[in-house]
């Protein structure tokens, strides 16, 4: 966006962002592959305003255009995509992080000549994590090259993932450390909504904080985009718990118990006492201080995770546990099904087949 100032002559701003918030004016410098720079509250033909504009323009990236046919190219074409551009704020930083560093490396690589072990070579130095991470980014850039005609085949596909080593991360709650903090948290406490909320969404807190009552469709099911992935989510809410969930009717006439409980309505179940969304960091502390004061070492995440262990338990398929919790790596739930199955084997059980409906 492009300002004129009227002084003596007529000088042009590029790259200006204006945002008018509370009866107040605020700007900013948005130049292209930089970060937001706020800028003095003072009018823009003022000298201080100007010196601080001049100053923040010259420490902006410099964008240089790459030769045509190059790897390089075909980054920036993908980084002013719409694919890149639809992800949330945060994975749009992981990717661009990964892509800027394969563009600086490429040189005048052309994008035709990509193999799968130039990926290879790329990923070799890395940590297993960051290795994950930079492999994410090149499928991304090489799915949107082969269809959008930059490239004729997608070598990224043939490039295996390196081992991550396991780690315990967040713990799933046992039954008997969801019914001990139900017991103590009765319904119409903020504890008590938290944890339904979550528990049965399976929701990640930075999505359950903005859940709300427009998010339920008419078909009874509630949806919503993930700020993680920017992909859908859906969670049974009014309607006909499927074939394999059906068990699960409890959990969710106790969350619609404690939604029935509120003191207040707002626009999202988990807004604050003022009416304010409730903060991600805020959410996560209600919950994992809640079950600290009872002696369990749980957190919010930690109940995502028991929905998706109990979906398998329930002999939910790996694509029915993704559509629900909003995975996008199947891989990522296989390990839910896989436990549940060898469960189910040293009990002498069969797992149970999910009915279509």
């Amino acid at each position: 966006m492009s300002w004129q100032v009227r002084a003596a002559s007529v000088v042009t701003l590029r790259h200006i962002q204006t945002i008018h918030k509370g009866g107040r004016v605020y700007r900013y410098l948005r130049a292209p592959g930089g970060k937001r720079v706020r800028l003095p509250d003072l009018p823009m033909d003022d000298p201080a305003f100007l010196a601080a504009y001049a100053s923040a323009l010259a420490s902006a990236p410099k964008i240089t255009r790459a030769k045509p046919g190059t790897i390089a190219m075909l980054i920036e074409a993908f980084l002013g995509g719409r694919d890149y551009l639809s992800r949330s704020e945060s994975y749009r930083r992981t990717i661009r992080r990964h892509a800027e560093a394969i563009k600086a490396q490429a040189d005048d690589a052309l994008a035709r000549d990509l193999r799968e072990q130039d990926i290879e070579a790329d990923l070799s130095p890395l940590c297993p994590n960051a290795a994950a991470d930079r492999l994410k980014a090149w499928r991304m850039i090489c799915r949107w090259g082969k269809t959008n005609g930059y490239l004729a085949r997608d070598p990224s596909l043939a490039v295996k993932r390196k081992p991550i080593p396991k780690t315990i991360g967040h713990p799933a709650w046992t039954d008997a450390e969801i019914d001990r903090f139900r017991a103590h948290w009765a319904l119409g406490s903020v504890q008590r909504l938290c944890f339904e909320l979550v528990f049965w969404t399976g929701a990640r807190i930075s999505d359950a904080v903005k859940i709300g009552p427009g998010m339920a469709g008419r078909d009874g099911v509630l949806q919503f985009t993930q700020k993680k992935t920017g992909e859908p989510a859906f969670v049974p809410w009014t309607c006909p718990l499927p074939a394999y969930a059906v068990r699960m009717e409890d959990d969710r006439k106790l969350l619609f118990a404690a939604l029935e409980a509120r003191a207040e309505r707002h626009m999202t179940f988990l807004a604050t006492a003022y009416g304010t969304t409730r903060s991600e960091k805020a959410l996560g502390h209600v919950i994992s201080n809640a079950a600290s004061k009872l002696g369990i070492a749980k957190s919010a995440h930690g109940l995502r995770k028991s929905r998706a262990k109990l979906l398998a338990e329930a002999g939910a398929t790996v694509h029915q546990i993704a559509a629900w919790t909003g995975h996008i790596t199947l891989e990522e739930v296989e390990h839910y099904t896989r436990e549940a199955s060898r469960r189910a084997a040293v009990r002498g059980e069969q797992m149970k087949k999910p009915v279509n409906r």
